[in-house]
């Protein structure tokens, strides 16, 4: 996975490059960050370059005459050693370079091996793009939950330190319950403050990650703390992974690149003929046409050149791809093991929040003022239960957090994103 810090900045930096879609404003699911996300992104729009590039190289390599024809013109003054008369020579020549060895079929068809490689590196930067912007979208989500949550506990906890200060001065209880419950007030707007915190930070990010300005972002996320649908099965994964991963796209067309390129190195051994004009007016009134067929001459390496250190470095670097190739297989299928095994703990640790019980301490927390009030739960009680209950409800945001976010890294190290149902 590319490092989310340096494509971070890479979007806070260059986000001015590309304005981004009316629709890529407000409220967006995770199907609409995605697709503004690829929109934007300068990595992605590098990447598309590159592309661009590689097919220039190979319009390069297009043309069928290796070099342009050689015309020389060249005149002599003539003057004769006896009787002194004077005339003008004049000659004239015409050389084309010929290619007969099939260099330009392996000089395309190396720079269609490159062209395919860089294509498949745009796919690997969506990946990544993709990956980032749904992380971004699942921090904001749960940032924004936790949040709310604290919204409303604060505003309880309000209710429960008027409480204990009314029975203080009533001399009903101590005031050392009522400066327990100021304490956990306290507590409580420290949590509520890193909570909002948190979900600026997250705004923030998305924001410069689909090239709105970070100072004021215009983004939030819509939706429900749900994560992707994701195959059970870890070896049919961590298969797709091989076929679908682009980096291994990538270095496979490297390796036939460098194949290809050494093969047309090797061609260019080949003598180029070229085909001999001339034409030459000399001083006994004669004009003389003439045509044939010129050869180099190859000399042996290292008197004359034999591409033989290009091609030396072509099979270096053609064994590099296959050796990185392999290197890469064995890292994605063990990126897959471990993220699938994540998911797995993740998905058993929210198994253990039981629905019901969710529910009761939502419905527990909004009764402590209450029954703090009738003088059923004393303020120290009430004080303990309200935190327990809050630090139960926000492991259980926690909890779903860390689902969507092992299913994100789970798709992106089997290749399936961006073509991954995002809803």
């Amino acid at each position: 996975m590319l490092p989310l810090a340096a494509l971070s900045a890479a979007a806070v930096l260059l986000a001015d490059l590309s304005s981004p879609p009316a629709e890529c404003r407000g409220p967006l699911t995770p199907g609409a960050v995605v697709r503004c996300a690829l929109a934007v992104s300068p990595a992605v729009r590098v990447a598309e370059a590159e592309v661009d590039a590689a097919a220039g190289r190979k319009e390069a390599a297009r043309p069928r005459l290796p070099s342009n024809p050689h015309v020389e013109i060249t005149a002599a003054a003539r003057r004769g050693l006896w009787n002194g008369e004077r005339d003008v020579n004049v000659y004239g020549r015409l050389s084309q370079e010929l290619e007969i060895a099939g260099q330009r079929k392996k000089r395309l068809a190396a720079a269609d091996a490159d062209l395919a490689g860089q294509r498949t590196r745009v796919e690997a930067v969506r990946r990544e793009v993709a990956a980032l912007a749904l992380s971004y979208y699942y921090e904001a989500l749960a940032a924004a939950e936790q949040k709310a949550m604290l919204d409303r506990m604060v505003a309880a906890a309000g209710a429960l330190i008027d409480l204990a200060e009314t029975g203080a001065r009533a001399g009903l209880t101590s005031q050392i319950g009522a400066d327990v419950v100021a304490a956990n007030l306290v507590r409580l707007r420290q949590q509520q403050i890193d909570a909002g915190r948190r979900v600026t930070a997250a705004h923030v990010q998305l924001a410069a990650l689909l090239g709105h300005d970070p100072i004021h972002p215009p983004v939030s996320a819509a939706g429900a703390l749900a994560p992707l649908p994701v195959p059970e099965d870890s070896d049919a994964l961590a298969d797709a992974a091989e076929q679908r991963r682009a980096e291994l796209a990538v270095l496979t067309a490297e390796r036939e690149f460098h194949a290809r390129r050494a093969d047309a190195l090797r061609r260019q051994r080949a003598p180029n003929p070229s085909l001999v004009l001339f034409a030459q007016r000399d001083g006994f009134a004669e004009r003389v046409l003439g045509g044939g067929v010129a050869f180099p001459i190859p000399l042996p390496h290292p008197l004359g050149r034999t591409y033989a250190g290009e091609i030396a470095e072509a099979r270096a670097y053609m064994r590099r791809a296959e050796a990185d190739r392999e290197q890469l297989r064995r890292s994605v299928r063990a990126e897959v093991a471990v993220a699938a095994a994540a998911l797995r703990a993740r998905r058993d640790e929210l198994a253990a929040f039981d629905p019901a019980r969710l529910a009761r301490a939502e419905q527990h927390l909004a009764a402590l003022a209450q029954e703090m009030a009738v003088g059923r739960l004393p303020i120290r009680d009430a004080v303990v239960m309200q935190q327990t209950l809050l630090d139960y409800l926000l492991a259980h945001i926690e909890a779903r957090r860390a689902v969507c976010l092992a299913a994100v890294e789970l798709v992106r190290a089997a290749g399936l994103l961006p073509e991954v149902g995002v809803p």
